[in-house]
């Protein structure tokens, strides 16, 4: 019985998993096709260099931070500066834009420090490149909505230390 239940709990759990990935992979290429759209005298990042919060949505960055927060919103993660316009219940993403060989940041920067790298070749001009990251679960924040269950963490099998990381490109229209 033990291991018939410990068995549903991982189902159930890589279950939520995948979906999670899925809509999360489904963001980043939004984010990208959406920052290669023609924003005519749209500027590229009017934000002060620290501010790393899309909530103003005057900016292409921000456009693309905010496209993706819709598909993150279901599994209570927010592309948002920690304290920042910020809703307390949910997990922060960190999210890092190079549109046109430019970089720019959104969301929650202490997610960059976990190692999220943007992937592959270098952008070339004329190029928009978007990297998200943010971690799977957050146990020193046991009470945020995690956007996964860490129902296995019990038996000695936890996502505290994983993060997704996933990098999509677009040329730009």
């Amino acid at each position: 019985m033990p291991v018939l239940f410990i068995s549903f709990l991982a189902i159930f759990q890589f279950g939520f998993l995948a979906l999670l990935i899925q809509s999360a992979t489904a963001a980043v290429i939004e984010g990208a096709r959406e920052g290669a759209l023609d924003f005519a005298g749209l500027p590229e990042n009017s934000n002060a260099a620290a501010d790393y919060d899309p909530s103003a949505n005057d900016d292409i960055a921000d456009r693309i931070a905010l496209e993706m927060d819709r598909f993150l919103a279901i599994h209570n993660i927010e592309i948002r500066q920690n304290g920042v316009n910020d809703n307390a219940d949910r997990i922060n993403a960190y999210l890092n834009i190079v549109y046109n060989q430019n970089e720019y940041h959104r969301g929650d920067f202490a997610n960059q420090s976990a190692g999220c790298t943007q992937q592959g070749d270098a952008p070339a001009a004329g190029e928009v490149v978007v990297t998200l990251c943010f971690p799977l679960v957050n146990q020193s924040a046991p009470s945020l909505n995690q956007p996964i269950p860490d129902w296995l963490s019990t038996f000695g099998f936890s996502f505290d230390t994983m993060h997704f990381e996933m990098t999509a490109r677009a040329i730009l229209e």
